[in-house]
Formats: structure tokens, C-alpha cells, sequence
């Protein structure tokens, strides 16, 4: 009942107070998963995870995609870290090496983050030193030549806390169902280094810098089993570098946050056998940002206000002279949450102003904003009894690609992007009940999303282009629900013996031009089974 979490209205609340459908995984549970990054996590925990060569995971959330390509403004899932956005929505790329918790809104959550908060958002949150000093390394190994070595370092004094974490690990070529080789499905190196220091000066106030690095080396990109490539690979990696500031006043009435981030995140693509040790595709993007938000509580309101500003700058093989698309986005927003009834009856509500500058490599650009809102509401009947609704509406800006690209890839004909594109945007309605008493809980959630101004790509056979277009849309709906038991604590057994189900049935999942059923959605995805 009083889990806390931050990613719903961006500061610490409980969990019953919330008005959407939440998921907090907790360092414990991290550990007793044994999972080694967030896409292990949730496949185990029953969201629908989708592996690709290349050491890509994509996550799918009530029918929305996270990028199969890693790429995060094409995404439909919002991923954070520490409440900024990642910078990429790999899934492999977040060892749980240096995460204390991760939090999961199932839905959209444009009022708090922005654009690509569509389906829902993962919020990574980062360990800090913790008091006296604290080492350990660990070596592990698995099937497929598996390996890996870990080392964790982390201390706090008065003033001063830091936690260093540092991993290697490499994988060989896997083997399919029927016992033949995948050869070139392994990775030679994933690097993940993670530093977090502190300075309290007073009481409450902190300053902070976090620094991360996460690699992934020669990662195999094998093409289909039926015609296996021997040779061709893959190579990205992604630096981070953050400032932070976190202070309240005496009495913790007033509290609030800062931010400054820069991220430096590289792909590149390589083919031995047609060009050697030079990569045949690369894409650098560089990105920065800014985020300060200040929080009032009275007895019985709490108002959250703040602005968030970012960049993008994005090179690649197909820029025109080298030259940079630009991606800019500035936004203000008001959060309100009220307790009435012995708080016993929450109410919230919030509204977002975004306002967006893309320019494309040849100096093409375009302007657009966006006005989003929520309203929502938690009633408990009783203790452990709670029934909730929330209203929210989302959005996702088109990319410059989306909006400028113009590339011949030869037999495949030309792509052409189209500046009177307009937003992506959809509203959904959600209601749930969720009950927790003693060991046993439970809990289910229904949702409908309407899905206008769909961004897809037609071929017109004339000119032999295909260019990016709005469409009507698409309509999903469908119901998300868990269930566990602990056992071992209905008798007072020192151990934990927990049966557990969770899952998501969709009932819709159309698409609203064809009236047929979209792709990559599944009619039911579940995860059940005893945790020992």
C-alpha cells in the first residue's frame, strides 16, 4: 500500500493515490528475477517483448511499440532515467546492474513527459551511495558461451555519497528450437560503467552528477536463419553525463528539482565482405536538455509547475553534406492533486504546453505545438479497497525524417517525407479496481485509446515513391489485470512462496481506415507461475 513512486506526477506520492494503472519493481525484485536488463525484467512480468538481432529489445504496451530500432523519437513507449528521457528505447542497453527500481505507467502520460508518451513509460531509477562503504564482484555464466563480470563499489559519509558499478559480459551464437545454430546471433562485449556522486552541503539540498556509459560491441547481425550472414555486425553505444539539483525548504512545503543532461548516442552498421572495417551505415545523435520543476503541499492540494527543454542534433550516412537535422522541443506544465474525504477520494488533474522547431539537413523546417490535458480519480472504499479513472490525452511529434527525408535506395525506390504532416494524438479512458490485504492482491484495468492522425507510409506505383501521410487512425481496447498470493506469509513461513498472474487481453485492436486487425498485436499476453 505504500510503495512510493515518482513517474506519475513526477514526485514521490503512494502508490493508492494514483490514478493510473502502475507497476513498481523494486532492487528486491530485481534480484530474486535475476534478470540482466529491463527487457528480461518485464518479458518476465508478462508485457509483450519483442528480441531482434543487433541485441535490440522493442516493448509493447495496450498496442503501442517502442522502437524495433532503438530509436527514440520514433517510439510509442516513453523510456526515463532518473525521470529525463533515455535517449534510446533499447531495452538491452539497461543493465540492472546500477537500478534500484523501475516504474511503469501502462498508458499515456503526455501531460508529465511529452511527446512519445503514448503507450506508456518506463522510468529507470539509478542507484546512490549508500552509508559507510560497501563492495562486491560477481562472475557469471550461462548457456551460449554466456559470461560475465561485475563490480560494484558504493559509500556515503556526511556530506558526501557516490556509487560506481561497473560490467562486462559476451555471448556466443545461440541455438534455435530444433538444435541448429543461429551463427552470428552473439555480441562480443556489452560495457556498462554507471558513476553517481553526491555533495549535501545542508540539510536536504544535494547536488549531484551522474555519468553513464553502455556499449555494445560487435553485436552479430545474422539476417534470416534460412540464409544466414556470417559476417555483417553491429556497434552502438551511448554516453550520459548529468547535473542535478534537489532542495525543499525547512518544512518541506516547498520542494523542487533541476536538471542539465547531454547524451552522445552512435550507431554504425557494418558489411566486411563489401567494405571492410568501414562502417557501410552510421548515425551519431547528440542531444541535450534541461528540466526544473517546483512542488507546493498544503494540507490538502498539491501543485506541481515546471518547464522541460530538449534538442536533438542527428547525423547519418544519407545527411545531406554532413549537415545535422535539428529537433527542438520546449514545454511548460501544471500538475494538481487534492485529498478530500480523509483522503479517501483523490483527485488530479494536469495540462501540458509543448512547442516544437524540427529542421530537416537542407535547412527545411517546420513549427507545431501541442496542448495536452488529464483528469483522474481515486476513491477507497475501504482499506486495501480502492477504485480509480483517469482520462488522458497524448501526442507524438513527427521526426525530421518523417517530415524531410528524401533518399533513393535504388531498387527499393525513393522515401520522401511530407512537411503538412500533423501530430500524432490520442485520447484514452481508463477505469480499475485494485485490492491488497494481508498476502493477497489483485488487481484490473480496463482501457480504450483512440488513436487519430495515424503517421504511415503509401507507395504511389507513378512515381515510385514512398512517402509518409497522415490516416485516420486506429481505435484499441482491452483489459489489464494480476494476481498473487503469498503463501508463506498466511502461515507465517520464513520464506517467500508467492503464485502470481499477470496479464493483458486485448478486445480491439483495429485499425480504423481498413477495419482490420493491426500487426505486432497480440490477442492475449501473459506471465504466471510461483516465485520461490
Amino acid at each position: 500500500q505504500d510503495t512510493m513512486v515518482v513517474t506519475a506526477g513526477r514526485v514521490l506520492e503512494k502508490k493508492e493515490n494514483v490514478t493510473t494503472n502502475i507497476s513498481v519493481y523494486t532492487e528486491e525484485d530485481l534480484e530474486e528475477l535475476a534478470v540482466d536488463d529491463v527487457g528480461d525484467l518485464l518479458r518476465k512480468e508478462g508485457f509483450l517483448v519483442r528480441e531482434y538481432p543487433n541485441s535490440l529489445t522493442s516493448v509493447g504496451m495496450r498496442g503501442f511499440l517502442s522502437d524495433s530500432m532503438g530509436r527514440d523519437l520514433d517510439s510509442y513507449i516513453l523510456i526515463l532515467v532518473d525521470g529525463r528521457p533515455a535517449g534510446n528505447v533499447n531495452l538491452e542497453q539497461f543493465s540492472t546492474d546500477s537500478i534500484e527500481r523501475v516504474e511503469v505507467i501502462r498508458g499515456p502520460a503526455s501531460v508529465q513527459y511529452g511527446t512519445r508518451a503514448m503507450g506508456g513509460v518506463i522510468n529507470i531509477i539509478t542507484k546512490k551511495g549508500k552509508k559507510g562503504f560497501h563492495g562486491s564482484a560477481e562472475a557469471t555464466v550461462g548457456s551460449w558461451e554466456y559470461n560475465k563480470q561485475q563490480v560494484e563499489l558504493s559509500g556515503a559519509g556526511e556530506k558526501f555519497d557516490a556509487r560506481l558499478t561497473t560490467s562486462r559480459s559476451s555471448q556466443g551464437d545461440y541455438d534455435t528450437g530444433s538444435g541448429a545454430t543461429y551463427r552470428n546471433t552473439g555480441y562480443d562485449a556489452k560495457n556498462n560503467i554507471n558513476l553517481n556522486v553526491g555533495f549535501t552541503p545542508v540539510q536536504n539540498h544535494r547536488i549531484g552528477m551522474v555519468y553513464s556509459f553502455n556499449e555494445i560491441d560487435g553485436a552479430g547481425s545474422p539476417n534470416y536463419l534460412s540464409s544466414n550472414d556470417l559476417d555483417d555486425y553491429v556497434e552502438r553505444s551511448q554516453n550520459n553525463v548529468d547535473f542535478t539539483y534537489d532542495g525543499q525548504d525547512s518544512k518541506g512545503f516547498l520542494q523542487w528539482k533541476g536538471r542539465y543532461y547531454t547524451i552522445d548516442d552512435k550507431y554504425d552498421t557494418y558489411d566486411p565482405a563489401y567494405y571492410g572495417s568501414i562502417a557501410d551505415y552510421t548515425q551519431d545523435t547528440d542531444k541535450q536538455g534541461a528540466q526544473f520543476q517546483m512542488t507546493a503541499k498544503w494540507d490538502y492540494v498539491q501543485l506541481t509547475g515546471g518547464v522541460d527543454w530538449n534538442e536533438h542534433e542527428i547525423t547519418n550516412t544519407y545527411s545531406y553534406k554532413g549537415r545535422a537535422s535539428t529537433y527542438e522541443n520546449e514545454a511548460g506544465f501544471l500538475l494538481a492533486k487534492t485529498f478530500l474525504l480523509d483522503d479517501r477520494l483523490v483527485l488530479s488533474a494536469g495540462a501540458r504546453y509543448d512547442d516544437f522547431t524540427v529542421e530537416g539537413d537542407k535547412g527545411d523546417s517546420k513549427e507545431a505545438d501541442n496542448t495536452s490535458m488529464s483528469v483522474g480519480a481515486v476513491y477507497k472504499i475501504i482499506q486495501g479497497l480502492s477504485i480509480r479513472a483517469n482520462y488522458a490525452e497524448a501526442f507524438k511529434m513527427p521526426t525530421p525524417d518523417q517530415l524531410f527525408m528524401y533518399t533513393d535506395y535504388g531498387p527499393w525506390g525513393i522515401y520522401a517525407g511530407n512537411e503538412n504532416l500533423n501530430p500524432e494524438s490520442s485520447e484514452t479512458y481508463e477505469g480499475g479496481i485494485d485490492y491488497t490485504r494481508g498476502p493477497f492482491s489483485a488487481g484490473l484495468t480496463w482501457f480504450h485509446t483512440d488513436f487519430t492522425d495515424k503517421i504511415t507510409t503509401v507507395y504511389d506505383s507513378s512515381t515510385n515513391i514512398t512517402m509518409y501521410e497522415n490516416v485516420k487512425g486506429a481505435t484499441y481496447e482491452g483489459f489489464e489485470g494480476n494476481l498473487q498470493v503469498d503463501i508463506a506469509e498466511y502461515f507465517g513461513w520464513d520464506i517467500e512462496l508467492i503464485p502470481y498472474v499477470t496479464f493483458t487481453a486485448m478486445s480491439k485492436y483495429e485499425d480504423d481506415n481498413t477495419g482490420e486487425d493491426l500487426f505486432y498485436v497480440p490477442d492475449f499476453n501473459a506471465s504466471w507461475g510461483i516465485r520461490f
